[in-house]
């Protein structure tokens, strides 16, 4: 008899967890969390490398009850999230058919960003000051009372830095507010609240996982270099893997295994960003499934494994997952991750990124840059950059020199003609 998976919103990364499944002869599932899938998730979507197709009929719990009563007839082995829309469904089918997971009781802490912060500060982790509210007036009280401007305002449950402002006074925090309070954000969401927050100084890393019977095996640590652009906050620039060993590694990881703990990680990935402050490492938010947009063959050549190979072993091959739980990951390359930044804005008329960058020593791949004909924004979060560099080398001076060859050309507008 087939063993059987069930991913709920297998998007992004997460449709590259089905060929493992396959290929291992796994009967698989999938659920969508809503009726209709978001657009910025649709061309991700491989609905062919399913058996089975299901879908609710509307948002409110009686659809989600009706999958409930066709998945237990299925009677899967795992229910796992694909993406960060699937996560609080994938709890609440785990938790109800009592499939190895993460439990629903606790789905809040890792999807509420306010929740997630106070769970770190009752278990005693560093975490940062905040104010949740649906009401100006409190928003701006809360931020004055503090006079440590700028803060953070950003919606409670969203992911990508969607609509996340540095707001330096009043004006600003009232507009960002506004941007926010009662609109849907790129996971489909109404906005009924606006988290405020502290803005943390430092140097921002990310810390990757796998968990299995509440151990974390933590997977890779990346410096996470970030830009400052106006109306917006901070875009990625660079993603550098680090080396497991080291002081800043080690405590990170240390504090990163107490807080997944704290907020209910017991089972499948988790991706973490870090802030190193004056004072140590403090969770900026946690994500309880694969990190995004991310180029795995270049993972696995740096370091023989990626975030997706193994979150599939340790549902395919639990055993041998298990034996890695002891074990440190050891770098065998230097990989950056560049992720491309606009400065420039209409449609594109030719790509030439393939053209001027392939021929550099250390490029690997790039990932989701826009063809002729589709539309270039300036770049404001994750889902407006005009793509994804992997640069992969035994030397890390070549890679720095390419790296500058390539902000160089972005700096020039070449890589994109525009109309």
């Amino acid at each position: 008899m087939k063993k059987v998976i069930c991913i709920v919103d297998a998007y992004s990364t997460g449709a590259a967890l089905v060929p493992f499944f396959k290929q291992a002869g796994w009967f698989c599932i999938h659920v969508q969390s809503c009726p209709e899938i978001p657009d910025e998730y649709l061309p991700t979507f491989v609905p062919e490398s399913f058996d089975l197709l299901l879908a609710p009929v509307s948002g409110h719990l009686d659809g989600f009850n009706a999958i409930l009563g066709q998945l237990e007839a299925a009677r899967p082995h795992y229910i796992i999230p694909g993406t960060e829309t699937g996560v609080e469904l994938a709890d609440y089918l785990s938790s109800r058919l009592g499939t190895p997971g993460n439990s629903w009781k606790t789905s809040r802490l890792r999807r509420d960003k306010f929740a997630m912060q106070d769970a770190l500060r009752q278990g005693g982790l560093a975490s940062i000051p905040q104010c949740i509210t649906s009401q100006l007036d409190e928003a701006l009280s809360w931020a004055e009372a503090r006079q440590q401007w700028p803060v953070v305002v950003k919606p409670v449950d969203s992911a990508g830095a969607d609509s996340v402002r540095f707001c330096s006074g009043r004006d600003e925090l009232a507009q960002a507010f506004d941007q926010i309070l009662g609109k849907r954000n790129k996971l489909g969401l109404i906005n009924t609240h606006v988290l405020l927050q502290e803005r943390l100084h430092g140097q921002q890393f990310i810390v990757n996982a796998v968990s299995m019977n509440g151990e974390h095996l933590i997977t890779e640590i990346w410096s996470d270099d970030k830009l400052l652009v106006s109306e917006a906050s901070l875009i990625c620039e660079k993603e550098i893997l680090l080396p497991y060993q080291g002081e800043i590694q080690q405590r990170l990881i240390a504090y990163m295994k107490q807080a997944l703990t704290l907020l209910g990680v017991n089972e499948g990935p988790s991706h973490s960003e870090i802030m190193w402050t004056e004072a140590g490492p403090v969770l900026i938010e946690t994500a309880a499934r694969m990190q995004g947009t991310i180029m795995h063959d270049a993972v696995i050549t740096a370091l023989g494994y990626s975030h997706v190979t193994l979150t599939a072993e340790r549902y395919l091959t639990p055993e041998k997952f298990a034996q890695r739980l002891s074990q440190e990951y050891v770098r065998k390359a230097h990989l950056f991750c560049v992720t491309l930044a606009s400065k420039f804005e209409g449609v594109v008329v030719k790509n030439r990124c393939e053209e001027l960058i392939h021929h550099l020593p250390s490029y690997f791949g790039m990932m989701h840059t826009p063809e002729a004909g589709e539309r270039i924004y300036r770049t404001r979060d994750l889902f407006t950059n005009p793509g994804i560099i992997y640069l992969c080398h035994n030397s890390e001076e070549q890679i720095i020199s390419d790296y500058k060859m390539i902000r160089q050309l972005e700096n020039d507008g070449l890589l994109f003609e525009l109309a």
